[in-house]
């Protein structure tokens, strides 16, 4: 886009939730970062009503999407599962367009390299998959309405189905820089999961902890857009930006 400096965020949701979770970036972030929430199957706009519960149809739902709106340089952002699809969506990119993203932020997820039985929960009876999550801090906030947490439960389960199958692809390594992302009082990811995703790429890698437990992206919002800011926002545009903010 000629003239236009901004930079396209895809945002990924987290397991069992709506991408309409991204939806309040949008008012604050600023026009030199375009907030884009990508919707899964099963929830919230979709026109889709079923969750996907394995991962290549899941793909199949969302690429599309995502290729139809990516009109400018892009980022992506995933959260938990969501790290997962963000990271899956940047190699898809390189391998299927040659496009490489400006940078993938992969936050509250270590990397999938083997089969942990014993944390496996999908496995479980409703009511014992939501008290292993809640022990765990990783019970994410499904709807409270009676009405609409059928629906929740169901794409949180079929979120749950391929996080424990997902197994990254080890020849998948992408060529944009990575930054993984974690809450200081997360106990179910640690700084050594954060670290793991460096072996995911051929640029350079950081790790980045802000306040809160695992869902902090809901907690320390401003902490993180200032990040995303810092990164992505152009000179040219960020020039623009403290122009626009000294005309009184």
């Amino acid at each position: 886009m000629t003239g236009d400096n901004s930079v396209r965020l895809f945002c990924l949701p987290f397991e069992g939730v709506s991408a309409g979770v991204y939806l309040p970036w949008t008012e604050v972030i600023g026009p030199s970062v375009v907030v884009t929430p990508v919707e899964l199957p099963g929830r919230g706009s979709h026109p889709r009503t079923k969750p996907c519960g394995s991962l290549e149809p899941l793909m199949a739902e969302i690429m599309p999407f995502v290729v139809r709106m990516c009109d400018r340089p892009f980022a992506l952002y995933g959260h938990g599962f969501g790290a997962l699809l963000a990271y899956e969506i940047a190699a898809r990119f390189e391998w299927e367009h040659d496009a490489v993203a400006e940078r993938l932020y992969v936050s509250g997820s270590g990397v999938s390299h083997r089969p942990n039985l014993e944390r496996s929960v999908g496995h479980l009876s409703e009511a014992a998959m939501v008290r292993r999550l809640r022990d765990r801090g990783r019970m994410p906030p499904v709807a409270r309405d009676p009405r609409r947490a059928g629906r929740a439960m169901s794409a949180l389960r079929a979120d749950i189905a391929v996080m424990e199958a997902y197994r990254r692809n080890p020849r998948h390594v992408v060529h944009c820089p990575v930054t993984a992302m974690g809450g200081r009082r997360d106990p179910s990811v640690t700084g050594a999961d954060l670290a793991g995703w460096r072996r995911c790429t051929r640029r350079a890698m950081r790790v980045e902890m802000f306040p809160g437990d695992h869902y902090f992206p809901l907690t320390s919002q401003a902490e993180l857009l200032e990040t995303f800011g810092r990164d992505l926002i152009r000179p040219s545009a960020a020039r623009r930006v403290r122009s626009s903010a000294a005309v009184y």
